[in-house]
C-alpha cells in the first residue's frame, strides 16, 4: 500500500522533491541527473518525483519552515539502549508528525523551526537546510507538524556544547623536535613560544586552564598521537601542575574536546574522484529537449529562432519568442485590466549564442515588413538615455519591444542608490510602465522647470523589454537592495548555464511562409485595434481561473511567511507575471477569441515558478553579489572544477604527486583560482585573509574538512593545507 500520501500536505505541495537513486544519491525527477540540495533548479514537484519512483526525498531549504530530526538506528550501526531511550524522549517532547525511516528501525520527526547549521550526536541528527531526507509516509506518530523553535534552540545548544569524542591512541609519525619546530615557525609561532615558556598571564589568559587548553590544541594540531601531546606538554611550565602530572584524566578531557573539533583522519584511498557530468544533448531536431515548448505562435516563433540560430539554445529562443509576441500584443489585448507587456532578462555566458535572439527576431520582422510595413512600429529603441526620452518615444509609438544588449549593467546603474537624476527617472518610469499597459491606465505627464523636458500623458503605454547579459555580470553586481527596490522582480529571468553549442550548419534560413503570415495577421489585428483605440479582452476558462486563483493564494502565503523583504518582493508579482504570460500565450494561440486554458495557465505557472525559485536559490547559495555568501559560493565552484579535472590538469597546477588522483583539493590551487575573483579582490580584509577565514568557516560548518597536517605531510608529501568535502557539502 502506498503510504506517501500520508506525508503532510504542505510538504507535498512544495516544489522541493527528488527521487532517491542508487546509494541514496538524490536525482532530479525531470532530467534523471544528480540533484543538488542547494540548487532548486534540480528539484521537482511531489507528483513529478512519485511518478518516477516510490522512493522520494524532500529537500530542506531556507524557503520552507521545516527542520528534520533524524533518530538513527541502522542495523549496521545500532543505537545503544540509552540512546534509544533518549530517542523515545525526543519523540514524546516534540510531539509532531513522525514517520518510520526507510530502514524500518529509525524515525524522522518533522517540526517547524530553524537551526543555524546541521548538528549530530549520539545517533541524532538535526538539519534545517541544504540536506534532503528520504520520506516514507509510514506514520509512527500521526500529529500535525508543530512549531518547536524553543525546543530546537535548546536541543541545538546541547548538541553543540558537548563535542567530546573518545580518544584513540595513534602512533607517532614525527619526532618531538620536528613538531616543536613546525609549531614555533608557524604563523602563530609567537603564541606557541609564549605558552611553552609559561607566560600565560602576560598573554592575557584569564586562567591557566585556558592556557593549558590553547597549548594542547596547538600540539594536537601537529600530531595524532595523544601520548606525544601529553609528553611534550608535561615538559613545559604549564604541565607541572599536579592535576596534569598525577594521571591522564585532566589532559584527556581537554584532548577529547580538542579532537572533537578537529577534522577526523580520512582514508583518501576510499574517496573516488567524481566523473565530469555528461554534456547536454545537441540534437537540433529536438530543440526543447529539456524545456517543454509553449503552445501556439510563441512556440512556433521559439522553434524557428532556435532552428535558425548559429548556436542554438532553447532558453535563448524561448525568451526571444515571448518578448516578440508580447511586444506586438502588449497594448491591443488586456487580461483582468492589465496589458500583456513583458520584462525579460536573458542570462547566458559570452559566446553561447545570445545574439541568436536579436538576429532571429530581425529575420522574422524583415519578412513580415514586406507585407505589413507598419510592423516596424513595434520595434523600439535599443537603449534609453533617460525616463523622459522613453516617455517621448511612447508618445510616438505607444506599444513596442526594446531589445537591449548588456542590460544587466543598465539595471545595476539605474537601481543604484547613488544613481544620477536621469537614471532615477528612468527607473521610476520603468517601474510605472510595467503595470500601466491596461486600456484604462495612463502614464501621467511630468513637468520640469526646463520645459523641454516636460512629458505628455500617455494612454495605455506598453513597453516590452528584452535585455541580455552574462550571469556573472548580472549576479555579481546584484544585491538584496536591488531586489527590494522593486524593478528587478518585475523581470522574468531566463538563464542558460550550459556549454557553448556547436555551430549549426543550417543556420540563418528564412522563416516558413505560414509563420510569417501568422505574425503578419497578428500584427495587422493589433495595429487596427490600436488605430481604432479599442482593446481585446483575454478570457479565462473556469479550470484555468481556479489554477491561477489557487496559485495567488499560495503566493499570498509565501509572502506572509517570508523571512525577509527579498522573498517578499520576488513572490510579490509572481501571480501577475503568470497571468500576463498566460494571456500572451492565449493570444498567440487564437487572437480572435483568446482564452487562457488550464494547460496554458499551467505552462505559465511553471515558467514563473522556475525563474523565481532560481533567483531565490542564487541568493540562498551565495551566487549573488560580493558578500560573505558569495565568497563561499566562489570556493565551492573552484572545488567542483578541481574535482572534475584529470591528473594532467592537476599536475599543471602543481598538485603534489601523491594527491593527483585523489578527491582532495590543495590550498594552493584554491588560492590561485579565487583570490582574483571580484568578491575576494574587493573584500575589505584583503583577498588572502578573506580566503583563509572563509575556508576556516566552511570547515567549522562541516562543508569542508581539512586533512590533518600530520597526515598530509607523512602520507602525501605536502605541508600545505588540503581539503575534502564534508558532510555539510
Amino acid at each position: 500500500m502506498n503510504s506517501l500520501p500520508n506525508i503532510p500536505a504542505d510538504m507535498r505541495g512544495r516544489r522541493q522533491w527528488v527521487v532517491v537513486g542508487k546509494d541514496k544519491v538524490p536525482i532530479n525527477p525531470n532530467t534523471g541527473d544528480a540533484a543538488d540540495p542547494t540548487n532548486p533548479d534540480t528539484w521537482g514537484t511531489f507528483e513529478e518525483a512519485t511518478s518516477k519512483s516510490d522512493k522520494v526525498g524532500f529537500v530542506l531549504s531556507n524557503n520552507d519552515p521545516y527542520t528534520i530530526i533524524d533518530l538513527d538506528n541502522k542495523p549496521d550501526n545500532p543505537a545503544t539502549p540509552e540512546e534509544l531511550q533518549r530517542h523515545e524522549s525526543i519523540m514524546h517532547v516534540m510531539d509532531s508528525y513522525t514517520e518510520v525511516s526507510i530502514s524500518g528501525t529509525g524515525y524522522h520527526i518533522i517540526v517547524e523551526g530553524y537551526i543555524p547549521k546541521g548538528v549530530r550526536r549520539d545517533h541524532v541528527e538535526v538539519y534545517s537546510n541544504d540536506r534532503y531526507m528520504i520520506c516514507t509516509g509510514n506514520v509512527h506518530k500521526d500529529r500535525p507538524v508543530a512549531n518547536r523553535q524553543e525546543l530546537l534552540d535548546n536541543m541545538y545548544k546541547s548538541m553543540e556544547v558537548d563535542n567530546r569524542i573518545e580518544l584513540e591512541e595513534q602512533d607517532e609519525v614525527i619526532s618531538d623536535s620536528v613538531l616543536f619546530n613546525r609549531a614555533l615557525y608557524a604563523s602563530n609561532g609567537d603564541k606557541f613560544d609564549g605558552l611553552t615558556r609559561g607566560e600565560w598571564q602576560d598573554m592575557g589568559y584569564d586562567s591557566q586552564s585556558e592556557a593549558d587548553y590553547a597549548l594542547l590544541a596547538i600540539l594536537a594540531y601537529y600530531t595524532q598521537s595523544n601520548e606525544q601531546v601529553r609528553r611534550i606538554f608535561r615538559l613545559t611550565p604549564l604541565g607541572k601542575r599536579d592535576k596534569a602530572i598525577k594521571n591522564n584524566k585532566y589532559l584527556d578531557i581537554c584532548l577529547s574536546k580538542i579532537r572533537g573539533k578537529q577534522p577526523p583522519r580520512v582514508d583518501l584511498s576510499a574517496i573516488e574522484v567524481p566523473a565530469a557530468p555528461p554534456a547536454p544533448p545537441q540534437d537540433n531536431e529536438k530543440p526543447f529537449a529539456h524545456i517543454q515548448p509553449p503552445p501556439g505562435l510563441v512556440g512556433q516563433v521559439a522553434h524557428y529562432i532556435y532552428a535558425s540560430a548559429t548556436r542554438p539554445v532553447p532558453e535563448i529562443a524561448l525568451a526571444a519568442a515571448i518578448a516578440l509576441v508580447a511586444g506586438i500584443t502588449g497594448r491591443a489585448f488586456n487580461v483582468s485590466g492589465t496589458g500583456l507587456n513583458q520584462y525579460i532578462m536573458l542570462l547566458a555566458r559570452t559566446g553561447s549564442g545570445k545574439e541568436g535572439a536579436a538576429t532571429g527576431i530581425e529575420r522574422l520582422m524583415k519578412e513580415v515588413r514586406a507585407t505589413v510595413p507598419m510592423v516596424e512600429d513595434f520595434i523600439g529603441p535599443g537603449q534609453f538615455a533617460s525616463g523622459q526620452a522613453l516617455i517621448k518615444t511612447l508618445d510616438e509609438r505607444p506599444c513596442f519591444l526594446s531589445i537591449q544588449g548588456e542590460f544587466g549593467l543598465v539595471l545595476q546603474q539605474i537601481c543604484d542608490p547613488r544613481a544620477p537624476a536621469p537614471q532615477v527617472m528612468l527607473r521610476r518610469v520603468l517601474l510605472d510602465l510595467y503595470s500601466k499597459s491596461g486600456f484604462s491606465n495612463v502614464l501621467r505627464s511630468t513637468v520640469y522647470s526646463d520645459s523641454d523636458k516636460n512629458t505628455k500623458t500617455i494612454h495605455a503605454p506598453s513597453v516590452t523589454i528584452f535585455g541580455e547579459s552574462t550571469p556573472s555580470t548580472f549576479f555579481e553586481g546584484l544585491s538584496a537592495t536591488h531586489i527590494e527596490e522593486g524593478l528587478i522582480p518585475r523581470f522574468s529571468i531566463v538563464e542558460y548555464n550550459g556549454v557553448r553549442p556547436p555551430r549549426n550548419p543550417n543556420s540563418n534560413f528564412k522563416p516558413d511562409a505560414r509563420l510569417v503570415q501568422s505574425l503578419a495577421d497578428l500584427a495587422t489585428v493589433c495595429l487596427t485595434m490600436q488605430n481604432n483605440n479599442t482593446v481585446g479582452n483575454v478570457e479565462i476558462t473556469p479550470d484555468a481561473l481556479k489554477l491561477l486563483d489557487d496559485y495567488d493564494t499560495r503566493v499570498d502565503g509565501l509572502i506572509n511567511n517570508a523571512d525577509n523583504t527579498l522573498q517578499l518582493q520576488l513572490w510579490n508579482r509572481a501571480h501577475l507575471k503568470a497571468l500576463k504570460l498566460s494571456a500572451v500565450l492565449a493570444v498567440g494561440t487564437d487572437w480572435y477569441t483568446p482564452t487562457i486554458t488550464e494547460s496554458i495557465a499551467q505552462w505559465a505557472l511553471d515558467f514563473v515558478n522556475t525563474e523565481v525559485t532560481n533567483i531565490l536559490g542564487r541568493f540562498e547559495s551565495g551566487h549573488v553579489g560580493q558578500g560573505e555568501e558569495r565568497l563561499e559560493a566562489s570556493i565551492r565552484e573552484c572545488i567542483v572544477n578541481y574535482l572534475r579535472m584529470g591528473v594532467d590538469a592537476r599536475d599543471r597546477y602543481g598538485t603534489p604527486k601523491g594527491l593527483q588522483d585523489k578527491a582532495v583539493v590543495p590550498y594552493n590551487y584554491i588560492r590561485r583560482r579565487v583570490r582574483r575573483h571580484k568578491c575576494f579582490a574587493n573584500d575589505r580584509r584583503g583577498a588572502t585573509k578573506a580566503l583563509k577565514e572563509t575556508l576556516q568557516d566552511m570547515c567549522e560548518a562541516g562543508i569542508l574538512q581539512q586533512v590533518p597536517p600530520t597526515q598530509a605531510s607523512s602520507e602525501y608529501g605536502t605541508t600545505q593545507a588540503v581539503y575534502i568535502t564534508g558532510y555539510g557539502w
